[in-house]
């Protein structure tokens, strides 16, 4: 997605991305995050004093942030929101088959795992999945839907991403997000 970032704080916060990605919240400790990052161990709590939850908080944004790029780089490249759509959706296949579908959606694995009962990370996967949703939305009211069939599609779009993204992992196939994209990109015409 990005070039490695260089200062500690990045390192723990791109490292932490990947990692919940992979195996999950609560599967990674701070002392995996430490170890696969780098940075000095001392480093990791001047940056979150309140550890691990706030680095997840903040690594769930900046996972946000990197797909907001890659969503919004094709919207704007494309001729049509339904033709970025099936190009998103190839290109987020193209990465889960080079990971062996190992990685994930750092936002779907933490809010599956944390959302019933920890604020904070619930929050801030909403706000990633919001900020999606809102250029979604403003692509295809651009394209002259109403304000709430630009939403409701939206929030389609998003979900039906995110559920094939499971079952890519399940099935250690891209072809459920590859279908999603063209039946998406079908729908949108």
């Amino acid at each position: 997605m990005s070039k490695r970032p260089q200062s500690s704080r990045d390192r723990f916060v791109s490292m932490a991305a990947k990692l919940f990605s992979r195996h999950g919240y609560a599967a990674v400790g701070l002392n995996r995050i430490i170890d696969k990052s780098g940075a000095p161990k001392g480093s990791l709590y001047h940056h979150f004093p309140e550890g691990k939850e706030q680095l997840a908080a903040e690594a769930v944004a900046w996972a946000a942030e990197q797909f907001t790029t890659t969503l919004q780089t094709e919207i704007d490249a494309a001729p049509s929101t339904a033709v970025a759509i099936r190009r998103v959706a190839e290109r987020v296949a193209g990465w889960l088959e080079k990971s062996a579908f190992r990685d994930g959606s750092p936002l779907t694995i933490v809010a599956v795992e944390t959302g019933a009962f920890n604020a904070v990370l619930r929050e801030a996967c909403r706000q990633g999945y919001a900020q999606w949703q809102a250029i979604l939305s403003t692509a295809l009211l651009a394209e002259g839907r109403s304000q709430a069939r630009a939403e409701a599609r939206a929030e389609l779009i998003l979900s039906a991403f995110e559920g094939a993204m499971i079952l890519c992992r399940v099935h250690g196939s891209s072809e459920p997000l590859r279908s999603v994209g063209t039946q998406l990109e079908e729908m949108l015409q």
